[in-house]
């Protein structure tokens, strides 16, 4: 029975995911043209004399490769009649020594994405490097690799007793759109997708945690948020929340299509929410409510960051109930159907009366504008109610976090529990369950209202065999849109516009 459990489950997982774009295989090197040693030479003078053709921009970008290679300083460099130093770093612009590895572009291509470009002046290189905690802020990268879209540029200065000085800029193309050289205001080149590949080509074991954290206690994964750029005091965060069986893996597509649109590029800042898809998605969301305010804490101790004034969410399935949890006030909608006694009375520590406080008496974020819920199970999902769901508390694994703090909590008030959550603190409780349809918790979370200082948008799949139309729905939706697809709803075409149409409204309020 539970290896037969077992293969329901993993079945369910590849339909759940099926929806997620392919899986991106790892770049290939293109083939390059041979180029004799005086045309390299001859291109690589001009390009460093401020010349932007492709020859020339071919040629600055290999020598700044080659550089790299030896282990770039932030010294000067005599290359012919030119002294050549890279610019120290600065707003828009990455030091030298940020990166471990610099490559052109165009040595690669990328499979399982629709690689986005633009023309322009400058070469185009993808910066890498290996995320080692060096800095504080980099609890918040992912821990596989920091890439960055670079496009390097020369600027050439005045000639002094024949020898020209040359500074090369490595300007950090998601905050730079364009430069003034020569006097003139120029787009730089520009590629999104090849460095958001090279983070992707290196997420293999994070693909597979999407099954293994339903169904192991430690995946050895990090549960928090993750910024695939560097924070921008005036770019609104836009959070991205997973669903069961799945990992921020799944934003792949949108994540690369949101990238490359200019207006949300300039306006957004993507962020990424990872955690854990055993336990109930209500203690989940207490964790994840906890996590954002640490996050922003951090990012703008503060407080006053113009980014930190407005939030918005895109959810699917599962994270759409964690995103709503940061948008209702329970006040005491949970308490007296789960407790016989009240939380002043109830034997606790600081520490878990704080606890029991954000679990069951949270309050809302008000910097939370919009949300995008995508195939959300409001209503819960019949599959839950099904024999899969069913064999689920056999398999799903254990979430230690909740059990273990419902046991001692327990233990010190004996009798706590209404007769309908006698089962809270055995292990059985678990994602999968309290996706049933009429579950008690969910039921009362299903019936709390979206406080009306938070706009909300709703998009659903035509085919979707997990979560019903009407489950999908939320009471007072600004727009609601059903798009012909299965579960993963928000890869549709149809639905990527339509959050591209939602990300350019203005403020909820």
């Amino acid at each position: 029975m539970r290896r037969l459990a077992t293969i329901a489950l993993t079945i369910l997982s590849l339909a759940v995911t099926a929806c997620v774009p392919a899986k991106l295989e790892r770049l290939v090197e293109k083939r390059r043209a041979p180029h004799t040693a005086v045309e390299t030479d001859e291109d690589l003078a001009r390009a460093f004399d401020g010349a932007s053709d492709e020859a020339a921009t071919r040629c600055l970008g290999r020598w700044i490769e080659e550089q790299y290679a030896k282990g770039v300083t932030a010294a000067a460099v005599q290359v012919g009649s030119h002294r050549v130093h890279f610019h120290p770093g600065g707003e828009g612009i990455f030091a030298p020594g940020y990166f471990d590895k610099l490559e052109c572009v165009d040595h690669f291509r990328v499979v399982g994405l629709k690689d986005h470009h633009i023309d322009g002046v400058g070469a185009v290189m993808t910066g890498h490097r290996e995320n080692k905690h060096t800095e504080p802020v980099e609890q918040w990268y992912p821990p596989e690799a920091i890439t960055r879209a670079v496009t390097a540029v020369a600027v050439p200065g005045a000639p002094r007793g024949g020898i020209r000085e040359v500074e090369i800029r490595l300007y950090n193309r998601m905050k730079t759109e364009s430069v003034v050289l020569a006097a003139k205001r120029q787009t730089l080149a520009a590629d999104f997708t090849v460095p958001f590949a090279s983070l992707l080509a290196n997420t293999r074991s994070l693909a597979r945690s999407g099954l293994t954290s339903v169904l192991q206690q430690d995946t050895g994964k990090k549960t928090g948020f993750y910024m695939t750029e560097e924070y921008d005091p005036h770019r609104t965060p836009l959070i991205m929340i997973h669903g069961l069986f799945s990992t921020p893996l799944a934003w792949a597509e949108l994540t690369n299509e949101l990238r490359a649109d200019p207006a949300i590029r300039q306006r957004y800042q993507i962020w990424h929410y990872l955690y854990p898809t055993n336990a109930p998605p209500l203690y989940s969301a207490r964790i994840m409510r906890l996590q954002l305010d640490e996050f922003r804490r951090f990012l703008d101790p503060e407080g006053d960051d113009p980014a930190m004034q407005r939030t918005v969410v895109v959810a699917h399935s599962m994270g759409g109930l964690l995103a709503k949890s940061l948008v209702v006030d329970p006040q005491e909608a949970f308490w007296n159907p789960i407790f016989t006694l009240p939380l002043a009375k109830m034997n606790l520590t600081k520490d878990e009366r704080a606890m029991m406080k954000e679990a069951f008496y949270w309050k809302p974020r008000k910097h939370v504008d919009r949300i995008i819920f995508c195939s959300t199970p409001f209503a819960g999902s019949t599959w839950a109610a099904s024999w899969v769901g069913s064999f689920g508390k056999l398999l799903v694994a254990r979430s230690h976090g909740f059990t273990d703090f419902f046991e001692e909590i327990e233990r010190k008030n004996p009798g706590m529990w209404q007769p309908a959550y006698n089962s809270t603190s055995d292990g059985t409780v678990n994602s999968i369950l309290s996706l049933k349809p009429k579950q008690r918790s969910m039921e009362i979370f299903r019936q709390l209202p979206v406080v009306p200082t938070t706009a909300t948008h709703v998009i659903k799949g035509q085919r979707d065999l997990f979560v019903s139309p009407e489950s999908a729905d939320i009471a007072g939706a600004e727009s609601t849109l059903t798009v012909p697809s299965g579960h993963g709803s928000f890869h549709h075409p149809q639905a990527i516009a339509e959050i591209k149409r939602i990300l350019a409204l203005p403020a909820a309020h």
